[in-house]
């Protein structure tokens, strides 16, 4: 199943792996909510994994939940909830 990016525009296809980036990120969302009790901003990815932008964040946030790892709702600020836990 393909799936377009409402920031980019890219067409992504769904073969459920993911990229090293995207395990990094997963990685520091499930430490962080893990250490917190609550989603880190989107600023706070951004810093926590040495991304460039938020736009970037929330890119790399888009293919996570098309590949059913995590839901993120819209215009809600720390309200990432995972889905599927990685080790």
């Amino acid at each position: 199943m393909e799936t377009k990016c409402h920031v980019c525009g890219m067409v992504k296809d769904d073969r459920g792996y993911l990229t090293p980036k995207e395990t990094k990120i997963m990685k520091y969302i499930q430490d962080f909510i893990e250490e917190y009790s609550i989603s880190p901003s989107f600023r706070e990815i951004m810093v926590g994994v040495d991304l460039k932008s938020t736009s970037s964040v929330d890119r790399y946030l888009f293919q996570l939940q098309a590949k059913q790892y995590l839901y993120v709702k819209n215009g809600k600020w720390r309200a990432i909830r995972i889905l599927q836990r990685i080790t």
